[in-house]
C-alpha cells in the first residue's frame, strides 16, 4: 500500500497509509494528515488515489504546494517525491510498479503506431555505489530498487531515490543538523539529483555515484 512520510526539519514524524480514495491535508484538525503551522491553510492540499495510482492536488491554498521543489496544482506522483506545504515535507512512497506503467499515467493522447518514432530507444541506464574510504573501500552496492536507505542511526541516515533513468539522494536525519555532501557540499533539506561520478558522503562514509547501462 501506499503511503506518505511526514518530516520537519529533516525529522519523521509519521507515517500515513493511503487507505482511502481521498486523503486531504490540512491545519483543520478534521484533516486526515493535520499539520498545525501557520504557513498550512486550513484546506491545503488533497492525495487521490485510484488502484495503484495517486494524484496530488493543492486546493487552493494560501502558500501553495510545491513538488521536488516544483509549485503544481495537480500531480501524478512517484514512489520518492518530495512534497513540501508550509514547513513541513511530505515524501511518497508508491507501490512499486514496471516504469512502463508509470509511463501510462501521465499520457492524455493515444500515439498510433504510424506516428511512434523510429529511432532507438534509449538505454536503460542502473546506478551503483562504490565505497571509496574505511575497510569495505572497494564494495559496490546495486541501486535497484525504489528507495534505498543508507547511513547509521543516530550519526546520519539518508536515502537514495529511484525515478525511473534518476536519482536523487534525501536527509533523513543527521546529528546537529548535519546533511549528506554531494562533492563537498551538504544538500540540505531538499532532495538533490545525482549524476555520474559524483562524491557523496553520509555518516563519515565517502562513496562514487555512477550510471552504468543495465
Amino acid at each position: 500500500m501506499a503511503k506518505l512520510v511526514l518530516s520537519f526539519q529533516g525529522r519523521v514524524i509519521e507515517d500515513f497509509p493511503l487507505d482511502k480514495e481521498r486523503v486531504t491535508i490540512g491545519r483543520a484538525a478534521d484533516n486526515d494528515i493535520c499539520i498545525e503551522n501557520l504557513a498550512v491553510s486550513g484546506r491545503h492540499a488533497a492525495v487521490e488515489t485510484f488502484n495503484n495510482d495517486s494524484f496530488l492536488v493543492d486546493l487552493g491554498s494560501t502558500n501553495g504546494t510545491t513538488v521536488n521543489g516544483n509549485p503544481v496544482t495537480r500531480h501524478a506522483l512517484r514512489s520518492g517525491d518530495y512534497i513540501t506545504i508550509g514547513k513541513h515535507s511530505l515524501t511518497y512512497h508508491g507501490v512499486q510498479r514496471p516504469a512502463e506503467v508509470d509511463d501510462e499515467v501521465e499520457k492524455t493522447i493515444a500515439i498510433r503506431p504510424a506516428m511512434r518514432s523510429t529511432e532507438p530507444a534509449p538505454v536503460a541506464m542502473l546506478g551503483y555505489l562504490r565505497v571509496q574510504n574505511g575497510g569495505a573501500a572497494g564494495r559496490e552496492m546495486v541501486l535497484s530498487k525504489a528507495q534505498t536507505k543508507l547511513g547509521k542511526a543516530g550519526l546520519q541516515v539518508a536515502a537514495i531515490s529511484r525515478r525511473q533513468q534518476d536519482y536523487y539522494l534525501e536527509h533523513i536525519e543527521g546529528q546537529d543538523g548535519r546533511t549528506p555532501i554531494i562533492n563537498g557540499v551538504q544538500i540540505g533539506l531538499q532532495p538533490r539529483k545525482l549524476e555520474h561520478g559524483d562524491t557523496l558522503e553520509i555518516a563519515n562514509t565517502r562513496l562514487g555515484f555512477e550510471l552504468r547501462p543495465e
